[in-house]
Parts: structure tokens; sequence; C-alpha cells
């Protein structure tokens, strides 16, 4: 009796949860309850569907993305230019559509349209009905016997099971033959079967639900002659869509002959200098050599301002160095090389290089903007050179820009080839208009002077026995050229051919040791360096794909067709 009792109270405790589990098996569940969608095929190709995607959210969402594919593969690899018309949208709880919404955001990414719909600042639950009405155009494959329709219904991109979908499909001719495929792409089960309406009109409905990722697929055949054969305009839609990706190959030519014509000068003999081009100084000297003032110009413009008696170097200690004014009387002829002074000492008479005012990027930037200028008023330069490539670089970054623009509208039309040809063109453009060689022809030979004396920096073992024989004649050539084999990145290697005939420092450098050579002067210059170059650089504040899968556009002739094949299809997610 006792276990009757208890059998009863289970009985009705449990009652009304088995009740809501058997009209609800799937509460807790994200699922498509059904996908309907009414397909009609007009004679000229064009194809209208209308999709109704009622779907269930167990929790709080927005709504739903729908991702239909638009650029299909041809035979030979192109793409085909299929497009997509929206042309109604809106979303209601199911059964009660004056509630109806038509909140969406359409965007184009990797081949699909895409449509976000729901409203960001309000959540639903419950089953709602999505409407999705669009039209496809040369979507259509056309044979030798006979005119098919290849569609994808569902796509298999999407992410929840399906409980229930059908089709009811409208041609414009006789259907003589009908197959449909279920399950994963690639899959040739037959879970489907069809209804037959009229003679050009048919109802294909799943058996049973479709798992995630799994798709119901359809092809119908008509007697040739059903459809307007738009063969030869899809050819030629075809070839329009993807010639822009050879867009390139002209650009490339076309760039590279204007900046061979107008942006190059001619190659001369490079001949040993033995001397520092007259009137150059070593941060004029950078600007011509590498088109840019860098560190290394800025530390042999403070050797040079040292041996020519306006600076003299203190070592103090390990890696610590003091730079001094000497012989303030002494004038400073270029405006750049004033600039330098000033910069490092402000109103200070010596201060340790690791002292350097944090504003010395300034002062960088001031003498870049200074060396700038003086070598085009001096005609190292060419001004009408500038303005060339100004003028390439800037319709590049306008090219690079229509790209960005021209990527969504240009995706809509499977024209995507174009922006790609777009962006490579640009990018084509800003490089060969960096390389646009803006020295006039007296910056050309002062270039190769330059070059001269790299190489007899660069070769100066085979001049040893010369400073040699007369040391005293040829100790201050060391001195000279020291600055500019700083530029050339040579300084160790100029040091180590006079090692031997400094055994005392020059008087502009000052240090504690009991041995001295050139080789120990250029290390404690490559520190300098260093430490100079951590002043330059400006101080910085600091704090604390898709998942569907894409409908072939292949043929099927119901040979090779199958699950996932066709147009249309794609796939469905909330959010």
């Amino acid at each position: 009796m006792k276990k009757f009792l208890l059998s009863i109270f289970v009985s009705l405790f449990l009652l009304p949860w088995t009740l809501v589990s058997a009209q609800d098996p799937f509460s807790d569940q994200r699922q498509i309850t059904l996908f309907k969608s009414t397909i009609t095929v007009g004679k000229n190709t064009e194809i209208n569907i209308r999709e109704e995607i009622t779907y269930y959210f167990p929790g709080y969402n927005h709504g739903i993305i729908r991702e239909i594919p638009t650029d299909y593969k041809t035979g030979g690899g192109f793409k085909r230019p299929t497009t997509l018309t929206l042309n109604d949208l809106y979303y209601y709880p199911k059964g009660q559509t004056t509630l109806s919404n038509t909140m969406y955001e359409r965007s184009s990414k990797m081949g699909y349209s895409i449509f976000k719909i729901g409203d960001p600042e309000t959540t639903i639950t419950g089953e709602y009905t999505f409407v999705i009405d669009y039209t496809l155009r040369n979507a259509v494959n056309f044979f030798d016997d006979h005119d098919e329709i290849y569609l994808n219904i569902t796509g298999n991109g999407t992410d929840v099971p399906i409980n229930k979908s059908y089709a009811e499909i409208k041609l414009p001719g006789e259907i003589t033959e009908k197959i449909c495929f279920t399950g994963m792409v690639g899959s040739e089960e037959k879970n489907c079967d069809f209804e037959e309406i009229s003679s050009n009109e048919t109802r294909v409905n799943m058996k049973g639900s479709l798992e995630p990722y799994e798709g119901l697929t359809v092809a119908l055949k008509m007697p040739k002659g059903s459809l307007n054969d738009t063969s030869k305009t899809q050819l030629i839609e075809i070839f329009l869509a993807n010639i822009g990706i050879l867009l390139p190959v002209p650009i490339f030519f076309l760039i590279l002959y204007l900046v061979k014509s107008k942006g190059k000068n001619k190659k001369l003999t490079i001949i040993p200098n033995y001397d520092a081009p007259k009137d150059i100084y070593p941060l004029l000297a950078g600007q011509i050599f590498n088109n840019t003032v860098n560190n290394k110009h800025i530390t042999a413009e403070i050797i040079k301002l040292a041996i020519d008696g306006h600076i003299k170097i203190k070592e103090d200690g390990k890696n610590k160095f003091i730079l001094a004014k000497d012989n303030i009387s002494k004038e400073i002829l270029e405006e750049a090389p004033r600039a330098l002074y000033a910069g490092i000492f402000k109103a200070k008479d010596e201060i340790a290089t690791k002292d350097i005012d944090s504003t010395f990027y300034v002062t960088v930037n001031n003498i870049k903007s200074i060396v700038n200028k003086e070598v085009y008023e001096k005609t190292f330069f060419n001004k009408q050179r500038q303005r060339f490539k100004g003028s390439l670089i800037g319709i590049g970054i306008v090219a690079l820009f229509l790209t960005f623009v021209s990527i969504t509208p240009l995706a809509y039309i499977a024209a995507s080839a174009w922006s790609i040809g777009l962006g490579i063109s640009a990018l084509i453009t800003i490089i060969l208009g960096t390389t646009v060689d803006l020295k006039s022809d007296l910056g050309n030979k002062t270039y190769y002077d330059i070059l001269g004396l790299k190489m007899y920096i660069n070769t100066a073992e085979k001049h040893r026995i010369e400073f040699h024989n007369d040391p005293k004649k040829f100790k201050g050539v060391f001195e000279k050229l020291l600055p500019y084999a700083i530029i050339f990145g040579l300084e160790k290697k100029w040091a180590k051919e006079f090692e031997d005939l400094y055994n005392q420092p020059p008087a502009w450098y000052e240090g504690n040791f009991q041995t001295f050579n050139t080789y120990m002067l250029t290390n404690s210059i490559s520190r300098i360096g260093s430490n100079v170059q951590s002043k330059s650089i400006a101080p910085t504040n600091s704090s604390g794909g898709f998942s569907s899968s894409h409908g072939g556009s292949g043929g099927s002739g119901f040979s090779g067709g199958s699950s996932g094949g066709g147009f249309g299809g794609g796939g469905t997610s909330s959010w």
C-alpha cells in the first residue's frame, strides 16, 4: 500500500515536467522548426526564391544570420558573376504577422551575401519566422540536350538541426526528370521525395530532419529551349567580371616605364676618391647617399664638429661620455650642424650623452627638414622628380582607398577580381613610386663621388704603405675621413688601418687610459652613437570566416550531383 501511494505521489509530482517535455522536447536547443522555400524560375533564367525560416530561440538572441553564396567558380576556375537582388525581408513571432520587423544589415565577404537580421537593441525568444525574398541571376547551367535547374535549397552551413524542410518549385517548362540529395556536402543520400503539383511544378520534401551542416539539394530537367539561352551573355559577363585580375600586368609595365624614363639617373663609373666631396658635410652627404638622415649621419656630424674644434669628447668611465663645448668663438657655418650643436647643449656648456634632453628627437626632425630643403636649394635633388614621386605614391594611396571602398559593391556582382586587381595595382604603383631617384645630374655625380670615397675607405689596406711611409703627412687623413667612414659603417675597418699611427688620443678626445689606439676610439664612437640614438626617437605613451559551405556551380546533369551542389544554399546561424 505504501509503495502504491508513493508511486502516485511521484507520478503527480513529475506530471507537469513530463507534459512540458512532451510538448517541447527541444526546449533547451536552438533549432529551425521549418525551412520552407518557394521558388519560381522565369524563362529569362531569373530565379525568385522566397525563404520562410522558422527559428526557435531557447534563450534571448537578437535574430539570425543568413549567408547565401553569390560567387561560383566555372569549369575554368573563373568566378561566375551571379547576382542576388533582395526583394523583401522581415520577421515576426510565429503566427503573429502584425508584429513584423524589418531590421537587418547586409554585407558581403568571401563570395557570400550576408544578412544579419535582427535588432541589436532588442532580444527575442521562442519561435520567430524570418522571410527573405530575393532573386538570383546567372544561376543556370546549360546543356546540349536539356535545360536544368540545380539548387541547394537549405544550404549546408546551418549550425542547428532543421526539423522539417520542403520547397515548392515552379519552372517555365515541363519537368522531365527530377532528383534530390540530402546530408553533408558531397553526400548522394536521397532521404527526400517529390509531390507532383503539375507538369511544371513540384514539391520536394525532406523525410525526417536534417542534422547540423546537412542540407537539401534538388536538380530538375526540362526540354531544351525551356529557358532562354544566356550562355553567351554569361561568358561575356564572366570575362568582364574576371578580367580585372589582370589589371596589375599593364599597370606594372606602365609605371616601370614611367619610373625608368622620368625617375632614373645614368650609372656612372665609380672611381676611388681620396678626399671628401667639397663643401659636403656629413649630414648632407648622408642625405645624398641614403636619401634620408639617419642616426649614423648624426653621429658622424658630432665627430666632425669635434674634429673641427667645436666639441670635445670626454670619456668618463665605461660607456659614459661627456660632450663639452670647445672653442666657442669659432663659428659653425652650415645651418644643420648649427641646429645639431644647439640641440645637444641647449643652454649648457657640457652634457653627458645619456642626459641629452628627451626632446632631442625634435632637433633630429628639424635637422632632417633643414637638410631635405638644402638638397633641393643646392640642386642636388630635383623638385620635378619629387613631384613625380609624390604623384605616383598619391595615386597608389587613392587606388588603395578605392579598393577597400569597392570590395562590397563589386562582391555583390561577383566582380571581386577587380578589387583584387586594383589593390595589387595600387601596391605596385606605391612600391615603384618609392624607387624614383630624386637626385639631379649634379646630385648623381656627387653620389658617385661619395661612392668613390666609400670604395677608397673600404680598400684602404692597399694604401697602408703610403700612410706608414709618412705618418705625419697622412695622420690627418684618418680624422678627415672618419666621419664619412661612420656614414658607410666602415669606421672600424678604417680605424684598423691606422691603429698603430696613434698612441695618443686626438686633441678633441679625452679619457682615462694607459694605452690608446684608433680602434679603441671607434669603439667609443659606436657607444656614443647608441646613446644619441636612444634620444633621437620620440617617446611613446603606454598603458598598463565562414563556417557555411559554398554551393558548387557545376551542372549535375544528374551525374555527379550531390548535397551542397548547385546554386543558392549557404547557411543560417543565430546572433
